[in-house]
């Protein structure tokens, strides 16, 4: 019999195939620092699929609208979401040999990055809890001699305090959380902004090469994606109409390594 393993990707619209994507969980549900991007989506009996803001939204989740968009996609978030609650149950080690496992299986020798939760954040199922981060910090020691870098990035910065991590795994604060005054814990932040002009000195990445790389300090992402709140969708127009970066596409080039 076939072994369930979590579904991860080789590239993106975003990222070239020398990145491995995932796992995947659902937007906001697994989000526990979440504010001004706070969306989830939900299913009906139908299978009709709606989006749920909350009074501190200030944008929409990118991701959270993939899922409302696709159906596949939200299915295979939960289904992810659902196993690796499942191993993280057992505590004998199961999470960290389901995340290599999955890992090996759509690995390619050119692969050298893995960027973690494309949507959603690490799963903390209680206050305090670290035995996810445990299990990827346990995987990425698992790869430290094998020039892998593991990344992604954050709002669950409670979970940091105290805790080492393996010199491959690189995790950045994303700003506009709960735990914003927190931010200290982490070398790496990024804040969401609208306008260009909003970034002052700090760098506009559209490729994940600040968070990657030996990069420290801040860098902003440019708020992008369809059925934008009002704010959001004021200020891609802008960029569209004055041929600036607005999202991301077939046409898109795709990251060339630095």
């Amino acid at each position: 019999m076939k072994k369930t393993l979590l579904g991860l990707k080789r590239g993106s619209q975003k990222l070239a195939p020398t990145f491995e994507i995932g796992p995947n969980f659902p937007s906001g549900f697994t989000c526990i620092g979440a504010l001004e991007c706070k969306c989830t989506v939900h299913q009906n009996k139908e299978g009709k699929r709606h989006l749920k803001t909350y009074d501190e939204t200030k944008f929409h989740c990118y991701s959270a609208l993939a899922e409302l968009q696709y159906t596949n996609t939200y299915r295979a978030r939960w289904a992810n979401y659902r196993l690796m609650l499942n191993a993280l149950k057992k505590d004998n080690g199961s999470a960290e040999k389901l995340l290599i496992e999955s890992f090996e299986s759509k690995r390619s020798k050119n692969v050298r990055y893995w960027r973690l939760h494309e949507s959603g954040d690490i799963i903390v199922r209680f206050k305090n809890d670290q035995a996810y981060l445990k299990a990827l910090n346990n995987v990425a020691k698992y790869y430290i001699d094998q020039d892998l870098i593991i990344y992604g990035y954050t709002k669950a910065a409670p979970i940091f305090e105290n805790f080492k991590l393996s010199p491959n795994l690189k995790f950045t604060y994303s700003l506009g959380g709960r735990f914003d005054h927190m931010q200290d814990l982490f070398e790496k932040k990024c804040k969401v902004i609208y306008y260009k002009s909003e970034a002052g000195n700090a760098p506009i990445d559209t490729t994940d090469y600040y968070a990657y790389s030996d990069f420290k300090g801040l860098f902003c992402h440019l708020v992008h994606g369809t059925n934008q709140t009002k704010e959001a969708r004021k200020a891609i127009k802008f960029r569209r109409e004055n041929n600036e970066f607005t999202g991301y596409n077939k046409k898109t080039k795709q990251l060339q390594e630095v």
